[in-house]
């Protein structure tokens, strides 16, 4: 059924109403963006606060702790041995953490936004899709809103954890895996929050490209437990488990 014309066009809602709106009633909110696509203020938002988390816990001595301890994890989940050379080499890496890992967020959240946008952007428009590609960063941007609540929540929780290790992810639920192994290396890939970033996503998504939001979140989550099952497997075969 096509929209009466001579109904007016709801107003664009305001930066307050589209960061709560995307936590609370996605569904609206993402309509309402596609239809008024606005998306610089809350990308600047969602890119400074999570900037600015990363270098407040990194200029913490626990914060800088947890990154040489996950440094190690990380590489001896592949297999490898942490020799002392390469710790110490961590552990002076540790003190630039804030600068360094603030000023990466800082380029990550705009490029990684226009990446996944542009990606989105080419395969629906393949499928036959009709849209702008300023619509498709517009959702993408607004999407991220999820991705600050992680960080508000995930980094407290970190520093009283001393850990940089997700609290959110499926293998908290199981402790007694065996830490390396295939089912904790994919449980722990498998985020809360990843998961409802993707469904506010096709949320944004199926506004855009007026379709129902159910398949597109089924074909993102396929392909996010194909990319934990590669780098479980990886993980797994270095690690010889």
């Amino acid at each position: 059924m096509s929209q009466d014309s001579s109904s007016p066009a709801a107003p664009p809602l305001s930066f307050v109403q589209r960061i709560v709106g995307v936590v609370v009633s996605p569904g609206e909110t993402m309509a309402r963006v596609a239809a008024t696509p606005r998306w610089v203020d809350v990308l600047i938002f969602t890119t400074m606060l999570v900037a600015g988390g990363f270098a407040l816990f990194f200029s913490t001595e626990i914060g800088q702790t947890a990154y040489v301890d996950q440094g190690v994890a990380t590489i001896e989940s592949f297999g490898r041995t942490v020799t002392p050379e390469m710790y110490a080499g961590m552990q002076q890496q540790a003190a630039y953490a804030p600068v360094v890992q603030g000023l990466s967020m800082l380029f990550i959240g705009p490029v990684f936004t226009a990446i996944f946008a542009g990606i989105f952007f080419g395969v629906f428009t393949v499928l036959g899709g009709e849209a702008t590609f300023k619509q498709v960063v517009a959702v993408v941007a607004h999407a991220g809103v999820i991705t600050v609540l992680q960080q508000v929540f995930a980094l407290p929780m970190n520093y009283m954890r001393q850990s940089m290790s997700s609290a959110t992810n499926l293998a908290v639920f199981f402790p007694d895996l065996a830490e390396g192994s295939f089912l904790a290396s994919l449980l722990g890939f498998i985020d809360l929050f990843i998961v409802w970033y993707l469904v506010v996503l096709a949320i944004g998504l199926a506004a855009v490209y007026r379709r129902k939001w159910t398949p597109i979140a089924g074909g993102l989550f396929v392909v996010y437990i194909v990319i934990g099952l590669a780098i479980a497997a990886i993980k797994a075969v270095l690690g010889g488990r």
